[in-house]
């Protein structure tokens, strides 16, 4: 009987995986759990790194080895592994992350044992960039605007307040298996599909949190999505807020409304990006965006106010600053 299940995909991950796979082997447990990878058809030698630690724990390892990637046909990966998980709980870790606490799967499943109406578990994690390890830079709050959320204890939160606080760190995150597999369609329509993922588990009953730091979150990694995101392209930039934004409608629609409050102050943020990338600063004059400066606390509302009162002054602030670093 496999109480968790490792969801791990990878691609092109060399220089990472066997890190990776060392945070697994290394959980101390009193139940069972098997590791589910799927090579996405790596170019590199992810692959017969994978292989070594397949022959060594046979008993351990489900691994698919595609020969085509899937991801670059639209395939919502992660669900194509998890139809093969037979654990009560699922566990994600992407190829490029890793685990550093060895009690970690028993403190989540000691949790969600004795809470069954929780339907997904997370924690905090350190950041990582250019194998240098920061211990005072957490993945929570990840943004200026996610502080107003994020909690220095444990506590639960529901969709929309999860919606509010923003990234949280995939390789964090344990949920109820079979939810996943059942998602409607729509679970994958979004630029980043762990983000869909923490919204549909958490609807189905609650989110809770653990303050503490059981990982670590590679920042940075070539062909990873905030890589892409930070490389200023506008067109795609544009794209993917708008794409949010879709994401935000069909996740409202699914839920009747419940959390709408917060998804509506989500949807007002990725609005906010949106016209700046246009450069439409008129638009950013409207009542309606004054409600942006609410999801920010103390010093950090200076930014966003400027942003909103006098958006122009803002973009010229930026571009200066940017010529000084360059």
């Amino acid at each position: 009987m496999v109480m968790v299940s490792i969801n791990c995909i990878t691609y092109n991950h060399e220089a990472y995986i066997a890190e990776t796979i060392e945070g697994f082997l290394k959980q101390q447990t009193d139940f069972d759990i098997e590791i589910l990878i799927h090579d996405d058809a790596s170019t590199d030698r992810t692959a017969e790194i994978v292989r070594e630690y397949e022959r060594k724990y046979p008993e351990k390892f489900n691994v698919i080895y595609q020969t085509e990637n899937q991801y670059s046909k639209g395939v919502f990966v992660s669900r194509l592994n998890e139809e093969r998980a037979t654990g009560k709980y699922v566990a994600l870790c992407d190829g490029d992350d890793y685990w550093t606490d060895p009690h970690k799967l028993q403190k989540q499943v000691d949790y969600m044992e004795a809470h069954p109406d929780c339907t997904l578990c997370f924690h905090d994690a350190y950041v990582e960039t250019d194998g240098q390890l920061h211990t005072g830079w957490h993945v929570i709050p990840w943004m200026p605007e996610n502080r107003k959320l994020a909690s220095p204890v444990a506590r639960t939160y529901d969709a929309g307040e999860l919606q509010l606080l923003g990234f949280i760190p995939t390789m964090s995150m344990m949920y109820k298996n079979g939810f996943l597999v059942e998602a409607p369609e729509w679970i994958s329509k979004t630029p980043a599909p762990d983000a869909s993922v923490k919204l549909y588990m958490a609807s189905q009953g609650y989110a809770y949190y653990m303050p503490e730091v059981m990982s670590v979150y590679r920042y940075g990694v070539g062909g990873s999505a905030t890589t892409l995101w930070n490389e200023g392209d506008v067109e795609r930039d544009v794209k993917r807020h708008e794409d949010f934004i879709h994401f935000i409608d069909l996740f409202d629609t699914y839920t009747e409304g419940k959390y709408n409050e917060p998804l509506e102050l989500s949807r007002i943020s990725f609005e906010v990006g949106l016209h700046r990338l246009k450069q439409d600063y008129e638009s950013l004059r409207s009542p309606r965006y004054e409600r942006y400066i609410d999801r920010f606390i103390g010093m950090d509302r200076i930014r966003p106010y400027l942003m909103v009162k006098q958006p122009q002054v803002t973009e010229w602030l930026i571009k200066m600053r940017s010529r000084t670093l360059a």
